[in-house]
């Protein structure tokens, strides 16, 4: 019995750390997406981004396939914080969901300058070749 339960373990157990270590990665890329919207750093969004990426903004707008780096609205948003917290990932086959919320307070001249908005999320991650690319976002403001 003990020889079957030391089999089961060693079996699993690469299975349990590739789990761990996708997640850990997702969790990495999540961060990294931030700090390059706070930066603006365009060259690591495309890095982080698929080309087909599509967006169901806070906005109530869907930015879509076709639509370049450049031209996405959060680019061209200044903030003066932006927090991301991840509450649960799954991971399904080549496709991982990250969800949670995340904390903005706009500068500059855009809306809501120097509010507090909190939002929920959702991105959706798929593995490629290349490794993992964000293909979905959803994201809505908290209704006060």
């Amino acid at each position: 019995m003990k020889k079957m339960i030391i089999i089961a373990a060693i079996c699993f157990q690469p299975l349990y750390l590739l789990a761990q270590t996708a997640e850990d990665s997702l969790r990495i890329l999540e961060q990294q997406e931030v700090q390059a919207i706070l930066a603006k750093d365009t060259a690591t969004l495309l890095e982080l981004w698929d080309k087909e990426y599509t967006v169901n903004s806070p906005d109530n707008v869907i930015y879509f396939a076709g639509k370049t780096t450049l031209d996405r609205p959060v680019l061209k948003r200044n903030r003066t914080t932006f927090v991301r917290v991840i509450e649960h990932i799954t991971i399904k086959g080549n496709f991982a969901f990250c969800m949670g919320n995340e904390t903005v307070v706009p500068a500059g001249d855009s809306p809501q300058t120097g509010e507090v908005v909190k939002r929920r999320f959702t991105n959706i991650w798929e593995k490629q070749a290349t490794g993992w690319k964000l293909v979905g976002r959803h994201a809505n403001i908290i209704c006060r």
